[in-house]
Protein backbone atom coordinates (compact mmCIF):
# COMPACT_ATOMS: atom_id res chain seq x y z
CA UNK A 1 0.00 0.00 0.00
CA UNK A 2 1.49 3.25 -0.97
CA UNK A 3 0.87 6.02 0.76
CA UNK A 4 2.03 9.91 0.77
CA UNK A 5 1.80 11.73 4.30
CA UNK A 6 2.35 15.47 3.00
CA UNK A 7 4.51 18.12 4.82
CA UNK A 8 5.90 19.88 6.82
CA UNK A 9 7.67 17.21 9.01
CA UNK A 10 8.40 16.93 12.51
CA UNK A 11 11.41 15.07 11.06
CA UNK A 12 13.36 12.98 8.40
CA UNK A 13 11.09 9.93 7.06
CA UNK A 14 13.49 7.57 8.41
CA UNK A 15 13.25 8.88 12.02
CA UNK A 16 9.20 8.80 11.99
CA UNK A 17 9.17 5.60 11.12
CA UNK A 18 10.96 4.63 14.09
CA UNK A 19 9.37 6.46 16.85
CA UNK A 20 6.41 5.06 15.33
CA UNK A 21 8.32 1.81 16.69
CA UNK A 22 9.91 0.35 13.35
CA UNK A 23 13.35 -1.24 13.47
CA UNK A 24 15.96 -1.10 10.58
CA UNK A 25 16.30 -3.82 8.04
CA UNK A 26 18.92 -4.73 5.40
CA UNK A 27 17.57 -6.76 2.86
CA UNK A 28 18.38 -8.04 -0.80
CA UNK A 29 21.51 -5.67 -2.23
CA UNK A 30 21.84 -3.85 1.02
CA UNK A 31 18.90 -1.72 0.64
CA UNK A 32 17.50 -0.48 4.15
CA UNK A 33 13.80 -0.73 4.94
CA UNK A 34 12.12 -1.31 7.71
CA UNK A 35 10.19 -3.68 9.77
CA UNK A 36 7.46 -3.89 13.01
CA UNK A 37 6.82 -7.13 14.44
CA UNK A 38 3.25 -8.37 15.17
CA UNK A 39 4.02 -10.96 17.64
CA UNK A 40 7.27 -12.15 19.50
CA UNK A 41 7.79 -14.33 15.88
CA UNK A 42 10.14 -13.13 13.09
CA UNK A 43 6.66 -13.40 10.86
CA UNK A 44 4.31 -11.98 10.04
CA UNK A 45 5.24 -8.40 9.93
CA UNK A 46 4.60 -5.21 8.38
CA UNK A 47 7.07 -3.97 6.06
CA UNK A 48 7.73 -0.55 5.06
CA UNK A 49 9.80 1.63 2.61
CA UNK A 50 10.47 5.05 2.77
CA UNK A 51 11.61 8.15 1.76
CA UNK A 52 11.36 11.59 1.91
CA UNK A 53 10.18 13.15 -1.11
CA UNK A 54 8.71 17.13 -1.80
CA UNK A 55 8.46 18.00 1.91
CA UNK A 56 6.35 15.40 2.53
CA UNK A 57 6.74 11.42 3.05
CA UNK A 58 6.50 8.43 0.72
CA UNK A 59 5.26 4.90 2.61
CA UNK A 60 5.37 1.58 0.71
CA UNK A 61 3.77 -0.69 3.38
CA UNK A 62 3.02 -5.04 3.35
CA UNK A 63 2.97 -7.48 5.82
CA UNK A 64 5.62 -10.48 5.41
CA UNK A 65 3.50 -13.31 6.37
CA UNK A 66 6.05 -16.05 5.80
CA UNK A 67 10.15 -15.95 4.93
CA UNK A 68 10.84 -16.74 1.14
CA UNK A 69 10.09 -20.62 1.32
CA UNK A 70 13.02 -21.12 -1.77
CA UNK A 71 16.53 -20.95 -1.21
CA UNK A 72 17.46 -17.99 -3.50
CA UNK A 73 14.82 -16.60 -4.58
CA UNK A 74 13.18 -13.66 -2.35
CA UNK A 75 9.43 -14.00 -3.22
CA UNK A 76 7.71 -14.75 0.15
CA UNK A 77 3.81 -14.45 1.22
CA UNK A 78 2.97 -10.73 1.60
CA UNK A 79 -0.11 -8.79 1.69
CA UNK A 80 -0.36 -4.86 -0.29
CA UNK A 81 -3.48 -4.53 0.77
CA UNK A 82 -6.44 -5.64 3.24
CA UNK A 83 -7.54 -4.27 6.55
CA UNK A 84 -4.50 -5.38 8.62
CA UNK A 85 -2.51 -3.24 5.88
CA UNK A 86 -4.67 -0.39 5.72
CA UNK A 87 -5.17 0.03 9.73
CA UNK A 88 -1.25 0.30 10.35
CA UNK A 89 -1.17 2.51 7.79
CA UNK A 90 -3.55 4.70 8.97
CA UNK A 91 -1.89 4.31 12.55
CA UNK A 92 1.36 5.73 10.75
CA UNK A 93 0.10 8.37 8.96
CA UNK A 94 -1.68 9.81 12.13
CA UNK A 95 0.91 9.10 14.64
CA UNK A 96 3.09 11.11 12.23
CA UNK A 97 0.17 14.10 11.66
CA UNK A 98 0.54 14.31 15.64
CA UNK A 99 4.07 14.56 16.00
CA UNK A 100 4.20 17.33 13.27
CA UNK A 101 0.76 19.10 14.68
CA UNK A 102 2.88 19.29 18.65
CA UNK A 103 6.45 19.97 17.42
CA UNK A 104 5.45 23.06 15.28
CA UNK A 105 3.39 24.43 18.38
CA UNK A 106 0.10 24.56 16.64
CA UNK A 107 -1.08 21.35 19.14
CA UNK A 108 -1.93 22.71 22.88
CA UNK A 109 -3.53 20.08 25.79
CA UNK A 110 -6.57 21.53 26.13
CA UNK A 111 -8.02 19.05 29.14
CA UNK A 112 -9.79 20.85 31.68
CA UNK A 113 -8.69 18.14 34.51
CA UNK A 114 -5.22 19.07 34.08
CA UNK A 115 -3.94 19.71 37.68
CA UNK A 116 -0.52 20.86 38.24
CA UNK A 117 1.52 17.81 39.66
CA UNK A 118 3.73 18.51 43.24
CA UNK A 119 6.78 17.18 42.92
CA UNK A 120 7.82 14.24 45.20
CA UNK A 121 10.26 11.65 45.44
CA UNK A 122 10.36 8.38 45.06
CA UNK A 123 7.66 7.05 47.49
CA UNK A 124 5.61 9.87 46.80
CA UNK A 125 2.93 7.91 45.24
CA UNK A 126 2.64 6.12 48.38
CA UNK A 127 1.64 9.27 50.19
CA UNK A 128 -1.32 11.15 48.69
Amino acid sequence: MNTFIPGPLADTARNLLRRAGYGEHRGFGAQLSYVKRIQGTLFPRYHAYVEDRNGGMQLNLHLDQKEASHAGTHAHGGDYSGPLVERESARIVAFVKLLSLSDDGTHEETREDRRPVKARGFFGWLFD
